[in-house]
């Protein structure tokens, strides 16, 4: 792959028709189609405006958390410190609040306190040559400790402050859509257009499509890798924020899940894991799937520790459907015994 090839590169989304799309998508469109048939026939109630309104609420923290993964992702990195920074930032913001603080000025600490995690994840990587992976596991346990640490391990409360602001990203509706649904919204539409129409998100596309490559066809690689961590650090904190907001609590657990919940929500949305392919359309579409089939579980009446088996065989099943070439792998395992 040539220079030229590398910087025009866009991924899934960029000059592929629409039979191409649904072909490279086909293992997220089939599970789809199956979580909605399995929805007809035994939680015909799942359609209920209340629910779906109550399902598009559940699925706004993860989605906002894997918009910002998947830029990651996309350069071939990956963020596990996405759970610790939505509880830190979730403590940080509820903190100042509850101290009097202004509301905006306490949005802004916790979101740069985000981009703060997000360029020292980057820089670990980059300058240091630390595995992405090792990189943001150890700073996932910076941020899980600092968050225990600010509140001395007991979740801060809210409740007397008033905000509309603060109404409308926990609790609030835009008609029947609820206030974090919104902003996952937006964030979503604002990051298809840039990874699709800007500069930059073509170069993300070619820093994980070949690193060397684009290296070499003058992209900044440490500035494009640097802005997307930094992309998900802020991704994260917003998600601290509008879960603090839901609850009236900064609590110093809350992100427990977020890390594996938005990878897999990611994966099924078919963004590779090896990097330079993915798109922002799929990652909403796999994190309203994982959302509806935790909300079908629970309608259904399955056990949480169940729901989790089968959230594992999920993200094993979009993955087996979306591998090229799976057949001739397994005949080469097989002879290699």
């Amino acid at each position: 792959m040539n220079g030229r090839d590398i910087l025009s590169a866009r991924g899934t989304g960029g000059q592929k028709n629409k039979t191409a799309f649904l072909k490279d998508n086909a293992a997220m469109i089939a599970l789809l189609a199956a979580v909605l048939l399995l929805i007809v026939f035994f939680a015909p109630q799942f359609f209920r405006i209340q629910n779906i309104t109550n399902v598009a609420r559940q699925a706004s923290t993860t989605g906002i958390i894997a918009i910002g993964m998947t830029f990651v992702i996309i350069t071939g990195g990956i963020d596990l410190s996405v759970g610790g920074v939505l509880a830190v930032a979730g403590i940080v913001f509820s903190v100042l609040t509850k101290s009097g603080y202004g509301l905006w000025a306490a949005v802004l600490c916790a979101v740069l306190l985000g981009a703060a995690v997000g360029i020292i994840n980057g820089f670990g990587s980059i300058f240091w040559g630390i595995q992405p992976f090792i990189m943001t596991l150890a700073t996932s346990s910076v941020t899980g400790g600092l968050a225990l640490l600010l509140c001395d391990g007991i979740p801060v409360e809210f409740t007397t402050v008033e905000s509309p602001v603060i109404d409308f990203f926990g609790n609030g509706n835009v008609g029947p859509v609820p206030g974090p649904f919104v902003l996952f919204a937006v964030l979503a539409v604002l990051s298809a257009l840039v990874l699709r129409y800007v500069p930059f998100g073509r170069y993300v596309y070619s820093v994980g499509s070949s690193f060397e490559g684009a290296r070499l066809a003058g992209v900044r690689t440490t500035r494009i890798i640097m802005i997307a961590y930094i992309i998900c650090g802020i991704c994260a904190a917003l998600a601290g924020i509008v879960t603090a907001c839901r609850l009236y609590v900064g609590h110093p657990v809350a992100g427990s899940t977020a890390a594996l919940d938005s990878i897999a929500a990611i994966v099924i949305g078919g963004t590779s894991l090896s990097g330079g392919k993915g798109s922002v359309i799929g990652t909403v579409v796999g994190v309203l799937l994982m959302t509806a089939v935790a909300n079908l579980l629970n309608l259904t009446g399955v056990p949480t520790y169940i729901q989790q088996i089968v959230k594992g065989i999920i993200i094993i099943l979009a993955i087996l459907l979306s591998t090229k070439g799976l057949k001739q792998r397994m005949k080469e395992a097989w002879r290699g015994l």
